[in-house]
């Protein structure tokens, strides 16, 4: 480890591939070497101060080339690669180092290609690539059409440009290339002076400005509404192809929308790292990037890259609307037990009350004063009226009172007549955990059974004991989800996939009004598009989908698509039911009941007293 004044300069990786006894380090021409020293100083106290900078010098000119001098007072922290130990096998046997993408990289090559341009480690994406021929020739194309400087957003090539006998008045020449473009030639962008490329716009280009035509690959599947799925003229619509719409008319490139192959549709990885399914073809490279319903997971960010989030949805649980409760409860309904006690310990304590503060002026029996204070209540009017203030008083607040309560109850049963009253509907996942009810989900690769078996909550570990898998059918409309709809509308079942998806597919399948979604979601997740490892111009896509998000145009075409959904139930919640003899059971039940007492009331009355006939 070589320690430079306000520099770090650090022996990372040790490394050199060589094949067939060839080295691929030839020694530049001594007499070039101080003018290239010199850009390369120009460079790093110019248009790269400020930056973290990871050097790398080609072995043969570092013997030439006096570091010490180079390095010595610079601001910015440089990592220096050393270069002394081969390795035929291609791969690093020592430490990696792990730098932030905003590390720029400067390579300085001679006459040869070293390998960190041709075979640039996995680890290894700079956002910016300068590389500085230090030799008297410069094969610019070659450069150029290497792996990393193919792979990164942008990069600068510095050749000698004038060749003067004297090398010290040497100059360089500043050269790009865009290789997406019609014509991906070297472009010359000007003679280096410190003075003229100044700051890192002017050095570097941003090799990516558009994807020049190219045609993209996007695996996905057209069923998973409102991200992606067939409208009913045949289109592909939903959020997803809304975004990349945007993204190519502003990109200029075209994609081609790719089923998803195979029996697992959404991928999973297997033991020995690759994936099946939709994954898997970006994975092996058959496919550019997938949509749908991926969300960013800690194994997915270390095997491929991904975009920003453009949205945030987990996944829902849908269940049948319970049973409304039977017509005949309408007469206890409109008021809940403890408040029918209430007023039975209430009725008890004012009829004592009234016998006690009435029994000297009208001499009441208790079932006198219980009648009275009964009439009140079934909104008949006073028999007696008492004479004492108190008992006056005490029969006012009671008649209000027994008004107040007239009122309420009828008002309450005439909204229960006409809107049906529905049981109490599970709120938490905590309560379906402990209700009878089992989960099912489809079979089609997603990580939640699989998340829900092995979690140690005991509220989800109750939910993956109950799940059942339903096989996925390519052949039926919606895949094998018609399994799970005919569970749920038995009752038996509770429905669990994406929330919005959900909502969306019991609307089109007629059972919108049948179903509400648990309020809590499962796996809340941030959703994203996945590219292969190391795409160069996905960084674009951020770019992009940043501004459409920001600009709110995602959630405006969610809504959108969402609206059908928002309104399903407004019909059937707008429908007056006509009320039929089953709405007024429960008052034909009363009428009876009372009835009945009346009868058995009067027949013990006449029983009772004898049949005497007045004069």
């Amino acid at each position: 480890m070589l320690v430079y004044q306000s520099v770090l300069v650090v022996s990372v990786v040790q490394v050199v591939m060589c094949r067939a006894g060839v080295s691929l380090w030839p020694r530049p021409s001594p007499s070039w070497t101080p003018v290239a020293g010199r850009v390369l100083r120009e460079a790093l106290t110019g248009p790269l101060s400020g930056h973290q900078v990871m050097l790398m010098v080609d072995d043969g000119v570092q013997r030439s080339l006096s570091l010490d001098l180079l390095l010595t007072g610079l601001t910015s922290p440089t990592v220096l690669l050393h270069t002394t130990t081969h390795n035929t096998d291609n791969h690093f046997t020592t430490q990696q180092l792990t730098l932030s993408q905003d590390v720029l990289l400067v390579v300085v090559v001679g006459t040869g290609s070293p390998w960190l341009l041709w075979s640039p480690p996995g680890w290894l994406s700079p956002r910016v690539v300068l590389v500085l021929v230090a030799a008297q020739t410069c094969s610019a194309r070659k450069h150029f059409q290497s792996p990393l400087l193919q792979n990164t957003p942008s990069v600068a090539l510095l050749c000698l440009n004038h060749k003067p006998q004297t090398p010290e008045y040497s100059t360089y020449s500043v050269m790009t290339h865009f290789p997406l473009s019609a014509n991906p030639e070297p472009l010359l962008l000007g003679t280096w002076h410190p003075n003229t490329f100044t700051t890192l716009e002017d050095l570097f280009q941003d090799q990516f400005q558009d994807l020049g035509s190219k045609d993209l690959i996007v695996t996905n599947s057209v069923n998973d509404a409102p991200l992606v799925f067939r409208r009913a003229d045949g289109e592909v619509d939903g959020i997803c192809a809304r975004i990349l719409n945007a993204m190519s008319f502003w990109l200029n490139f075209t994609f081609n929308l790719e089923s998803s192959k195979g029996s697992s549709v959404w991928g999973e990885r297997g033991e020995n790292g690759s994936y099946n399914g939709m994954l898997g073809q970006v994975q092996r490279g058959e496919a550019h990037m997938v949509v749908n319903y991926f969300t960013i997971t800690h194994q997915r960010t270390h095997d491929f890259d991904y975009s920003i989030s453009y949205f945030a949805e987990g996944f829902g649980v849908m269940l049948r609307d319970p049973p409304p409760l039977p017509q005949w409860q309408s007469i206890l309904y409109p008021y809940t037990g403890v408040v029918w006690a209430s007023m039975v310990g209430v009725v008890i304590l004012v009829t004592f009350s009234y016998y006690l503060t009435s029994f000297r002026g009208l001499h009441l029996s208790p079932i006198e004063s219980f009648m009275i204070v009964l009439q009140s209540l079934m909104n008949q009017s006073v028999s007696q009226e008492p004479r004492v203030w108190v008992s006056r008083g005490l029969l006012g607040l009671w008649l209000l009172a027994t008004w107040v309560l007239r009122v309420s109850y009828t008002s309450n049963l005439m909204a229960f007549l006409t809107v049906p009253a529905l049981q109490a509907p599970l709120d938490t996942l905590e309560q379906l955990a402990n209700a009878d009810l089992r989960l099912c989900m489809l079979d089609y690769g997603e990580f939640v059974p699989e998340a829900l078996a092995t979690s140690k909550h005991p509220t989800l570990s109750n939910l993956g004991a109950k799940m059942d898998m339903v096989p996925l059918v390519q052949t039926l409309a919606y895949g094998g989800e018609e399994g799970c709809v005919e569970l749920v509308v038995s009752t038996t079942h509770a429905h669990v996939e994406t929330y919005s998806y959900l909502r969306l597919l019991y609307h089109n399948l007629g059972h919108g009004g049948q179903v509400y979604p648990l309020k809590e979601q499962l796996y809340l997740g941030n959703l994203a598009f996945f590219f292969t490892k190391n795409t160069p111009w996905k960084y674009k896509f951020d770019i992009g989908m940043r501004r459409l998000v920001e600009a709110g145009l995602v959630w405006y075409w969610y809504s959108d698509i969402m609206q059908d959904d928002s309104d399903k139930g407004k019909l059937w919640e707008s429908r007056l039911p006509v009320l039929s003899l089953s709405h007024l059971q429960g008052s034909f039940l009363l009428l009876a009941v009372g009835g009945g007492l009346a009868t058995i009331a009067l027949l013990a009355e006449r029983l009772l007293q004898p049949n005497t006939t007045s004069p």
